[in-house]
């Protein structure tokens, strides 16, 4: 089974301001209009497997590859808020 691609794994991943974008400008989310995401997903150290980073042309892996233990900032308990 091939391992799923996640936003922490590319190297065209960026943040700006409260949103996670593509550097190369495939849209993450249709939901907020701009083609990002919501920053609180990074935080809570969520999965961020997207459909659409799956058969990307562009993927280019970040290495070293950020560790599963480094993912999110917050504590499990200030995420539910």
């Amino acid at each position: 089974m091939k391992k799923r691609r996640s936003l922490y794994d590319c190297n065209h991943a960026r943040v700006l301001g409260a949103r996670i974008y593509c550097r190369r400008g495939y849209p993450l989310s249709f939901k907020a209009g701009t083609g990002s995401l919501d920053i609180k997903r990074l935080a809570r150290g969520e999965p961020l497997v997207l459909d659409i980073c799956q058969n990307c042309p562009d993927c280019d892996q970040l290495v070293p590859k950020v560790p599963q233990e480094e993912r999110g900032w917050l504590k499990k308990k200030e995420a539910k808020s």
